[in-house]
């Protein structure tokens, strides 16, 4: 089922073409409305859809200024069907510019708007299908040297295959890799292995023109490189860009594939011969998309503290202990214990085993300012690990601390979440003045992802940043409005609206009569 996102500022029109159109017929999905660019904007920065259907004429930013803020910041490949009652040929050049999809005269007839639903799920089904030709898409792979390209590149994330600094250096422009940058970092697509000539080719094509990235395939999934010439006191602004990039190659791979593809972003490191520790902490990213079933751009920076040693690479089972422990639930731990043990089943010092277990506990405990020797509640652990002298004593005694460890994981990720939300409103009643405040600004003072913050930030308080941020405004503008003799424009100048207009269509539409209204009622 594709998405359908409708901007239209005429209410009628809107309503009869959603509710006469047979969208289901043809695949489609009506998820939104809107009634001129502004609110278009702040649905689409939440939800992306697959097609909008959009006016020109509107108010407050009309359809034309909307596709080129959407294209710039979003999505250059969303499908865009522009419906006007204007037969101008200077707004039919523009949408041709701007890769609009069809241009549809109104008034709209149901048979007319079958069409353009037909021919758009034609468009869509073809671009997805296009990724299905495995054989096109693996030309790219057919040139041998791009296949000793990769090897190489693959020997940038493998602690295992380390070259020294200048053999990189002279590899590198051997193979016209731009590795000369003084901040790097590794992302991670997952991909499900029918879809990896297909995801590669299109990430290839929508990185040819930017050094900056440096896109392979490596284990079964599309590694990318990011490289930056910038000092390392700009690293908050290299993360920005690479969290932009991302987000606009998902919009490409939403374009033609049905479901969005988790991606990991690995810690920023300042020399080449540390990428693996970025790649290793991109993988570790990936493993939390299980516990941000809505997210799908990970950074580690948005989800742990990056530790500043990670060496070694401790195995599966530990990973698996850790990521039980850390945000597993207590069935999830048991399991994870149990696993460890039974995988080391015929060592000859069962308490050994039980002190590797324990460190791992106690790295997890102190992470979260615990301390593992008090979590038998007054028993003294180190006695209680003399007794574990045998693989079972050892794995229950072991099992109990994991246990105890995964409840101090879990409160602490809820007070993180609750501390979270509560900056985030904080930074909210500090800025809404500002009319260029919005979801970027916030995510960029907390220092996550715009994407990490709103999906947590409306998962922990119910509605999205915007709802909240426009209600904040609003109950501003009637604190005013009530208490000063203050003008309408200068309320909303005020309280973050930089078109009064189009503050007073929030507030109408919001509270259901007018700011002068609104103050009459409440004064008169």
């Amino acid at each position: 089922m594709y998405t359908i996102l409708l901007v239209d500022d005429e209410d009628e029109a809107r309503k009869s073409i959603k509710e006469l159109t047979p969208w289901n017929e043809y695949g489609f999905e009506v998820i939104g409305e809107a009634s001129n660019g502004l609110e278009a904007l702040d649905f689409v920065s939440e939800t992306l859809p697959d097609v909008i259907i959009t006016d020109i004429r509107m108010p407050y930013l009309d359809g034309i200024g909307f596709i080129e803020e959407v294209r710039a910041r979003y999505s250059p490949s969303v499908d865009v069907i522009i419906l006007s009652g204007y037969d101008e040929f200077t707004f039919a050049q523009t949408a041709m510019r701007l890769n609009v999809a069809e241009y549809v005269l109104k008034p709209v007839s149901v048979s007319s708007m079958k069409e353009v639903l037909r021919r758009a799920r034609e468009r869509l089904d073809q671009d997805r299908a296009k990724v299905s030709d495995k054989e096109r898409m693996e030309t790219f792979y057919k040139d041998a040297v791009e296949v000793y390209r990769e090897r190489f590149l693959a020997t940038l994330i493998a602690p295992a295959r380390r070259q020294e600094s200048q053999i990189i250096k002279e590899k590198a422009a051997e193979y016209g890799v731009p590795l000369s940058g003084r901040l790097f970092a590794a992302a991670i697509i997952d991909i499900p292995a029918d879809m990896q000539a297909a995801v590669a080719s299109i990430t290839a094509e929508a990185m040819k023109d930017d050094s900056s990235t440096i896109p392979f395939l490596y284990e079964n999934q599309e590694v990318i490189i990011f490289t930056s010439g910038m000092e390392s006191s700009f690293s908050p602004l290299f993360s920005k860009q690479i969290y932009r990039t991302l987000s606009l190659l998902q919009s490409r791979f939403l374009h033609y594939f049905p479901q969005a593809f988790n991606i990991g972003i690995g810690e920023m490191v300042t020399d080449i011969l540390n990428l693996p520790v970025s790649y290793r902490s991109a993988v570790e990213a990936l493993n939390y998309s299980q516990l941000y079933p809505d997210q799908h751009i990970i950074s580690i920076n948005d989800v742990e503290t990056v530790e500043s040693d990670r060496s070694g690479d401790t195995g599966d089972r530990k990973t698996e202990l850790v990521m039980a422990i850390k945000f597993g639930n207590s069935s999830d731990t048991e399991t994870a214990v149990h696993s460890f043990f039974e995988g080391i089943m015929d060592t000859p010092n069962v308490q050994n085993a039980a002190i590797t277990v324990l460190s791992i506990i106690s790295e997890i405990c102190a992470s979260y300012g615990r301390n593992a020797a008090t979590l038998l509640d007054g028993e003294d652990l180190f006695l209680a690990l003399s007794h574990a002298n045998s693989l079972s004593r050892a794995e229950k005694l072991m099992t109990k601390l994991a246990l105890k460890a995964n409840e101090a994981a879990s409160g602490a990720r809820e007070n993180s979440r609750i501390q979270f939300v509560e900056n985030a409103k904080r930074i909210i009643m500090e800025k809404y003045q500002d009319p260029a405040f919005g979801l970027d600004q916030v995510a960029e003072e907390i220092s996550v992802s715009p994407a990490y913050f709103s999906t947590t930030f409306k998962k922990e308080t119910g509605v999205s940043f915007v709802q909240y941020l426009t209600n904040v405004r609003l109950e501003k503008a009637k604190e005013l409005l009530k208490n000063t003799d203050a003008k309408t424009y200068e309320i909303a100048e005020q309280i973050g609206f930089s078109e009064p207009n189009y503050f007073s269509f929030i507030f109408r539409k919001k509270l259901g009569e007018s700011p002068s209204r609104y103050r009459a009622r409440h004064r008169g």
